[in-house]
């Protein structure tokens, strides 16, 4: 018995579908050569695939038991063929990009990572989370390491670290006797968040949530991208409050670092972390299982978690 592979994407679409319109649209094909394709199949296989009628679709119990094969026969299939098209155009380099503004001791080990893969990589810096993005949809990146949230559907992301939240004060702030503070301890102050400005998604996330929790005088110190150094000496000179992401070792942590300054961590029960996350966009990708296997290195040397679209 022989069985057409396209034919047997054919079945796959209209499963996932059970709907013969959509799943064509979905092939970018007609509905009559699909259920016409479909019915090649089924002689194919000795069996009907579908039950169907004037309203519905649905899988006989022979395309129940087939459709997960016919899954992993595809998937195969797919893999075969980037294997050929890496032996015979040879692979080119993963491209990963990184936002400038997660901490610099994490982005050190990235690259460090990235200099360790098995696969041929490039590593750049381009900017902020949104620049990232922007080359990740655009197709100038592979991969790129953002912060989230993030507001495009057409990425996925794993998150591969997640930091405190973190205020930097001047050593003689009434706060720098604590050593860890709640949110609720920033009403009365004047808040700095001029790190959260290159990414407008986190900035808006960022000031709602401290809006809802009753801060409201949010000052801006820097009419730049970055300018840490002058963030430093405002909160030094007016005895502002920063917030930044505890990371210590970072190049921020050690600008806000004493004598001058005290980094104290905000009590998580009552600021979520800051999570990064590495992004790609599956359909601008030639080779995306090539990919998903890079995110899996990585993510095993640096941290782990979720996938999610």
């Amino acid at each position: 018995m022989q069985v057409d592979f396209t034919r047997l994407r054919y079945f796959v679409a209209v499963a996932e579908e059970l709907h013969f319109k959509r799943a064509a649209a979905r092939l970018m094909i007609t509905p009559p050569p699909l259920s016409k394709q479909i019915k090649l199949l089924e002689n194919e296989l000795g069996g009907q695939l579908f039950e169907r009628d004037y309203h519905n679709v649905r899988l006989t119990p022979l395309g129940e038991r087939l459709l997960g094969p016919a899954r992993d026969i595809l998937d195969r299939v797919d893999d075969l063929k980037a294997l050929a098209s890496r032996i015979t155009n040879g692979a080119k380099p993963v491209r990963i990009g990184a936002t400038a503004y997660a901490p610099s001791d994490f982005l050190a080990r990235l690259e460090t990572t990235v200099a360790a893969l098995r696969s041929p990589a490039e590593f750049s810096v381009p900017g902020s989370a949104a620049e990232v993005i922007a080359k990740l949809v655009s197709g100038h990146l592979d991969l790129g390491l953002i912060h989230l949230p993030h507001s495009d559907k057409r990425l996925r992301h794993r998150v591969v670290a997640s930091y405190p939240g973190a205020i930097a004060v001047r050593f003689d702030d009434p706060l720098a006797a604590d050593d860890s503070v709640t949110i609720e301890a920033l009403r009365d102050r004047d808040v700095v968040i001029d790190f959260a400005r290159p990414n407008p998604v986190v900035l808006a996330g960022l000031t709602r949530g401290l809006a809802a929790r009753g801060v409201h005088r949010i000052v801006r110190t820097t009419n730049q991208l970055g300018g840490e150094l002058e963030m430093a000496t405002q909160v030094f000179n007016r005895h502002l409050v920063a917030m930044v992401t505890y990371a210590p070792a970072s190049a921020i942590g050690r600008i806000f670092s004493p004598p001058e300054f005290k980094l104290i961590p905000i009590d998580e029960s009552t600021w979520a972390p800051a999570r990064i996350a590495l992004a790609w966009a599956p359909g601008r990708l030639h080779d995306p299982a090539r990919i998903e296997d890079t995110v899996d290195e990585i993510a095993s040397a640096i941290g782990n978690s979720d996938v999610r679209g």
